[in-house]
């Protein structure tokens, strides 16, 4: 009877161990549940901002603008050096295939330069921007080890937050001037993939193209020969960017 009780005092002791380890596996895939950042991740990396501005000219207003205008037989534009920045942004994925992201980054300061008939007047004007854009995500199956792709579509703003019209620049449109271009609404859309480390990290890059069109208005003091005069001229801009990224990212 003694042997009998010392096996089943042996047997209570094994359920009462499994029925703690039981418990605690429990408690730890309940604190995984209830983590209030699962399926959010962040990333920070670096961006190179390819501008391609389309075709532009300026209106007529009777400064050495359009009388380089008139020489050359051509119109006066504009074009916008290319910039690198730091990126960054949040994504949440709803499930393993679709995802929400919201890119961000530093603005960047693009140079910019004239073309065509005011290309001698070299370096013109001075813009930065601030280009946030969110997308949504379809993520493919893994095609090798640890790597998946992705494709996403979304809405991009850009606001310009600084423009400046340079010495050359003034000289140009025969006087100060004072730039405003206005914000964009537009399109975006990007592809890339996803190399997943472990659990946490990964390293992301992506290759992304927004619509940017603004209409930029120089407003400008002048002197035409007839006393002072307030010039303003107007152009339509569509910038074309296209931005890589290379970024590491972390996810809770």
């Amino acid at each position: 009877m003694k042997h009998i009780d010392k096996k089943t005092s042996q047997a209570l002791r094994l359920v009462a161990v499994a029925a703690t380890l039981g418990l605690a596996g429990l408690t730890v895939h309940a604190e995984e549940d209830t983590n209030p950042l699962k399926g959010w991740s962040v990333y920070l990396g670096g961006a190179y901002i390819h501008v391609n501005v389309a075709h532009n000219h300026f209106s007529n207003g009777g400064t050495p603008v359009d009388e380089a205008q008139a020489e050359h037989g051509t119109t006066a534009g504009l074009a916008v050096d290319d910039k690198a920045t730091v990126g960054f942004g949040i994504v949440y994925r709803f499930n393993p295939k679709w995802s929400a992201e919201l890119a961000l980054g530093i603005p960047p300061e693009h140079s910019v330069t004239g073309t065509d008939a005011i290309q001698s007047f070299g370096q013109v004007a001075l813009v930065k921007q601030a280009p946030p854009t969110a997308f949504l995500n379809y993520h493919f199956d893994e095609v090798l080890p640890g790597f998946s792709p992705f494709v996403g579509l979304g809405l991009n703003y850009t606001k310009f937050t600084r423009t400046r019209s340079t010495q050359a620049g003034d000289a140009a449109t025969g006087g100060p001037t004072k730039i405003k271009l206005s914000p964009s609404w537009g399109l975006g859309a990007h592809v890339g993939g996803t190399y997943q480390i472990d659990d946490h990290w990964s390293v992301v890059g992506t290759v992304a193209y927004v619509d940017v069109r603004s209409t930029v208005t120089n407003t400008t003091e002048s002197n035409t020969g007839d006393g002072p005069v307030t010039v303003v001229r107007k152009d339509k801009l569509n910038f074309r960017p296209l931005t890589y990224t290379l970024s590491v990212g972390y996810s809770f």
